[in-house]
C-alpha cells in the first residue's frame, strides 16, 4: 500500500490517523480476505494452520496475562477476528498512547479481540519521567526508575525496590509542584499510587509498568489484552516461523539486506544501521533477527547452515535442526529463549497473529522494510496497517516563540549595524536637534554613495567618509541598538523556554486519562 510521507501532529489534541480511521474496518476485513487465500507453508505446515495455531496461542497467554493486571478486561474467547498494537513498556507519551485508545474503539467497532503488545524483550537507557520545572528558569528535570545495562532488557530486569519507587515519585513530585498546573501532579500521584500497587504483582520491569499503566488507564474503560512479546515468542508458532527462517537462512538474509537497501536508496537513509542493520553472514553462519535471554540479558541467534543445519548463540549450539518436521520441535525443546528483533517481531505479528496492526509514526517508517519481506520471501501482497500518534500539550499557557520572530528580530538589529541611515523612521529622538542630526548625515550618506558609484570617484577616500558618517550614526543610535539586541537576547531564551514548555514527548500519566480517549473518538 503506497502512502504519503508521515508526518507528526503539531495542534493541541491533534490526532494522526493514516490511513483515515473511517477506512480501518474495511482494510481489516480486506486483510482477513487476503489472509485466507494465501497457500504458501511455513516449514512445512500450511501457513493457514500456523496462522490459526500463533492466533490461539496469542489469545491464551494474553488471557493469562492480562488475568493478573489488576483491572477488567474482556472475554476474547469467542472472537474471530483480532487486532493488534504493542510498545515497549515505557512510560511514553500520549503520542503512543493513543494507539490504545483507537485500538479499543476499532475492537468495539468491528467486535474484535485486541491485543496490546508489550515488548518487553527491548533494551532500555534509563525508565524514567521528564518535566518541565521553574528553579527558577525554565529547564527539563528528570526522575530515573531504572538504569538499563548494556544487553539488558525490560523482561530481564527486577521490579524496583519499594524504596527506590518512592524516591522516583518523590522527585518528579517535587519537579512537577514548581508548576502553575496543579492538575499534572494530581495525575501522576494517582500514577505512583498504581506503580506501588503494581510492584506487588509484578515479576519484572515490564510487568511492572504495564500494570501500572492499565490501572492508571482504568478509568477511561479500556479493556483490550495485554500479551508480552517474551510470552508469545514461547509458542510453538513462533518456533515454527524461526525453524522457517533458520532453514532458509541463505534465503532469508538475501532478502532481508535487498529490502534494507531498497529502503535506504529509497528515502535517501545513508547509516547503515539504520532503520536496523543488515544481517550479518560469516563462514557457516547467518545472523538471525532474533534475540536469546539469557543470565539477565541478550544475545543474537545464529542460523549455522550446511549439512548439519543448527541454532548457535555466543558460539554454543542451542539446538540441532534437522528437517523442517522436526526443527520446530526441536527449538521447543531447546535452551533456546527467544525473543524477535524488529522486523521479526511484525512480521509474526502481522503475518500470523494479527487481522489488523495500528502502529506509531517510527514503526510505520520501517515496516516498509517488512513489506519488502512479505512480497519477497513469502510471495504475497503484505496486509495494510494503520499509522497512528497525537500531539497534546501541557496547561502551562506557554507563549510559542517562532523561528520567524527570532528571524525578523535578528535582521532588524542586523540593519541597525549596517545601513543605520535606513533606521530613522522607525527611531524617537529625544530633541528635535538630533532627529535633524540624523537626518543630516543619512542625506550626507545618500550623496557619498552617489558619488562613490561614479567612474573617476577617489573610492577610498569616500568610503573612509562612509563609515565615518555610519559611525556617528551608530552612536547616536546605540540607545536603540543595545535595545534590539536585549529583545532578541529575550527573544532567543523565551524561545529555548517554550520548546521545554509545549514539549509533546512528556509522559502520558500527566494527563488524565478520560481526556486522552476523548481524542480518539
Amino acid at each position: 500500500m503506497a502512502r504519503s510521507r508521515t508526518t507528526i501532529p503539531t495542534g493541541h489534541g491533534q490526532v494522526l490517523a493514516e490511513p483515515a480511521y473511517e477506512q480501518w474496518a474495511a482494510l481489516l476485513q480486506d486483510n482477513v480476505t487476503r489472509s485466507r487465500g494465501w497457500t504458501f507453508e511455513l516449514c512445512g505446515e500450511p501457513v493457514s494452520a500456523v496462522r490459526a495455531q500463533a492466533r490461539a496461542e496469542a489469545l491464551e497467554r494474553a488471557r493469562e496475562f492480562s488475568a493478573r493486571l489488576g483491572v477488567p478486561v474482556r472475554d476474547a474467547s469467542t472472537q474471530d477476528i483480532l487486532v493488534v498494537t504493542g510498545h515497549q513498556p515505557e512510560i511514553y507519551h500520549p503520542g503512543i498512547w493513543i494507539k490504545d485508545f483507537l485500538l479499543q474503539r476499532l475492537s468495539e467497532d468491528t467486535g474484535a479481540a485486541a491485543i496490546d503488545v508489550v515488548v518487553d524483550s527491548d533494551s532500555f537507557d534509563t525508565v524514567e519521567v521528564h518535566s518541565p520545572c521553574l528553579r527558577p528558569d525554565v529547564r527539563v528535570c528528570r526522575a530515573f526508575l531504572a538504569v538499563g545495562t548494556a544487553d539488558g532488557c525490560y523482561a530481564c530486569t527486577p521490579v524496583p525496590p519499594p524504596g527506590t519507587i518512592r524516591m522516583f515519585c518523590a522527585a518528579a513530585a517535587e519537579h512537577l509542584a514548581t508548576l502553575p498546573a496543579p492538575a499534572i501532579g494530581h495525575h501522576f500521584a494517582r500514577f505512583c499510587a498504581d506503580l506501588e500497587a503494581a510492584a506487588a504483582d509484578a515479576h519484572d520491569l515490564g510487568e511492572l509498568l504495564t500494570m501500572a499503566r492499565r490501572r492508571f488507564e482504568a478509568p477511561a474503560g479500556t479493556d483490550y489484552l495485554e500479551l508480552p512479546v517474551t510470552s508469545m515468542a514461547r509458542s510453538r508458532a513462533f518456533a515454527t516461523l524461526v525453524a522457517h527462517m533458520a532453514l532458509h537462512a541463505d534465503e532469508f538474509a538475501h532478502v532481508y539486506n535487498g529490502a534494507l537497501a531498497d529502503y535506504r536508496d529509497r528515502t535517501g537513509v545513508r547509516t547503515p544501521a539504520q532503520p536496523f542493520p543488515d544481517l550479518r553472514c560469516e563462514e557457516g553462519l547467518i545472523e538471525l533477527p532474533l534475540w536469546h535471554l539469557r543470565d539477565g540479558g541478550r544475545t543474537t541467534v545464529w542460523a549455522r547452515t550446511g549439512a548439519a543445519p543448527a541454532l548457535v548463540a555466543d558460539g554454543d549450539v542451542l539446538c540441532e535442526l534437522g528437517e523442517c518436521g522436526e526443527a520446530v520441535e526441536t527449538i521447543m525443546g531447546s535452551p533456546l529463549v527467544p525473543a524477535p528483533k524488529a522486523l521479526t517481531l511484525t512480521m509474526f505479528t502481522r503475518l500470523l497473529v494479527a487481522d489488523f496492526f495500528i502502529h506509531g509514526v517510527g514503526g510505520g517508517k520501517y515496516d516498509q522494510v517488512t513489506d519488502d519481506v512479505f512480497r519477497r520471501f513469502f510471495g504475497i501482497e503484505p496486509p495494510a496497517y494503520a499509522v497512528a500518534s497525537m500531539t497534546v500539550y501541557l496547561p502551562l499557557g506557554a507563549h510559542v516563540v517562532r523561528d520567524e520572530e527570532i528571524e525578523r528580530a535578528a535582521m532588524t538589529l542586523n540593519r541597525l549595524k549596517h545601513n543605520p541611515d535606513q533606521m530613522l523612521d522607525e527611531v524617537d529622538f529625544e530633541t528635535p536637534e538630533e532627529r535633524a542630526r540624523a537626518a543630516g548625515l543619512a542625506q550626507e550618506k545618500s550623496h557619498l554613495v552617489e558619488e562613490i558609484r561614479a567612474t573617476d570617484a577617489d573610492r577610498k577616500t569616500i568610503g573612509r567618509k562612509i563609515r565615518d558618517v555610519n559611525d556617528e550614526l551608530a552612536a547616536m543610535l546605540a540607545p536603540i541598538e543595545r535595545q534590539l539586541q536585549d529583545e532578541l537576547a529575550q527573544l532567543r531564551q523565551l524561545r529555548e523556554a517554550s520548546e521545554v514548555l509545549t514539549d509533546r514527548t512528556y509522559p502520558y500519566c500527566f494527563w488524565s486519562p478520560q481526556e486522552i480517549a476523548d481524542k480518539a473518538r
